[in-house]
Order: C-alpha cells, then structure tokens, then sequence
C-alpha cells in the first residue's frame, strides 16, 4: 500500500536561509547556510498523513471488493466461476490487491468458507458466506483503524498549525488543546509511530 501522499497541509518547508547575492564590487560570496531539518510537527504531520493515505487505500480497496461481490450475489443461481473471476480481473484493474482476492477464492477454513464452487446454487451460497465471514469482519477491522488514522491527522495539524502560528508572532508554541470541537471532543493520542503498517484486508 502507498504511503505518504502528498497533503495539501503538509506544504513545503520555507527554507531558513538565503541566498548571498554578490554585491557590484565583489562583496561576500559565500553560500548561505544549509537549510535547518523539518520540525517536530513537520515530522508529525507527515508521518500522520502517510498513516491515513494508507488506511484509506484499504479502506477503498475494501469498498471495490464489496460493491464486486454485491453485484455477483445479485446474480442469484444464475452466478458463474466465470463471472466471479471476470470481477476479480475488473478489481485488480482497479487497484486491488490480486493476493486478497485469490485468498477470498481459495476460501478460509478457519473463517468457515472453503474455495470457491463451480456455479449455481452453491457459488450463490459461497459468495453470500463470504461477504459474512470476510468481508464483513474486515469492515469491521478497518473502521477504528481509521477513526484513529483520522485523529492523529487532526492532532498533527493542529500542532503544525501552533508551530507556524508561534513563528509568525514570535512568540513560543503553545500546548495543543486537550479536547477539540474539530478532534471530537478526545484527548489526543501519542504522536503516529513511522513505519506503522496499515492493516491488510483480509487477515
């Protein structure tokens, strides 16, 4: 799964040095000084966002699988293995994950599912069985994944926004708010980890 989209919150950071211009009489032409690392929020920020894009990658990859496998139930008894694979080749066109779905096809024991049945009645049945015992469980799963992937970014953005705040008035950042009408209300969690990986869709 991507991570780390580009955000429009995230911008560029404006570099702390200029350029020395030569003067006409061959004043100082030393370079300017390196610029300075990212911050602490910058950092934040961007590790937050990289979280959400991935959780929302799934969470969209899930979506398609769903919608797929909605429109072959409603095929009823008349449903084919052919049609479930068509769908599937459709899906990885779209971006999803070719090994989701070939375990979705090879069936899950534990989950009580077993491979995909040949057409008919039975193809019918498995396909409702496996938008129960798969589908929905990781629908499930993906919902406080990102509530929480959401969160973070609000935190994140909020203490971006006290960093460039605290800069423009020369002043020191203040502390975030503890509860926020834009954050819902909740204590903010501790900062992203990097390299958190998003959850997969059918674990």
């Amino acid at each position: 799964m991507s991570k780390n989209s580009p955000s429009p919150l995230l911008g560029g950071v404006p570099p702390t040095g200029v350029p020395s211009v030569p003067s006409p009489g061959g004043g100082d032409t030393s370079p300017s000084p390196p610029p300075s690392p990212p911050s602490f929020s910058t950092k934040m920020l961007s590790e937050a966002q990289g979280r959400y894009d991935a959780v929302k990658k799934v969470v969209t990859q899930l979506g398609r699988i769903r919608k797929g496998l909605d429109g072959l139930v409603g095929k009823g008894d008349s449903v084919t293995s052919d049609d479930v694979l068509d769908e599937m080749a459709d899906l990885v066109a779209h971006g999803a994950d070719p090994k989701s779905l070939a375990a979705i096809i090879a069936g899950n024991t534990q989950a009580g599912v077993g491979p995909m049945p040949p057409g008919g009645e039975p193809l019918a049945g498995w396909l409702r069985n496996a938008e129960g015992q798969l589908i929905a469980p990781a629908e499930a799963q993906l919902r406080p994944a990102m509530a929480l992937a959401q969160h973070q970014l609000g935190v994140a953005a909020v203490h971006k926004i006290l960093e460039v705040h605290a800069k423009a008035t020369g002043g020191m950042p203040a502390a975030p708010p503890s509860a926020s009408p834009v954050l819902g209300g909740a204590s903010p969690p501790p900062p992203p980890q990097p390299n958190t990986p998003a959850p997969s869709l059918l674990q």
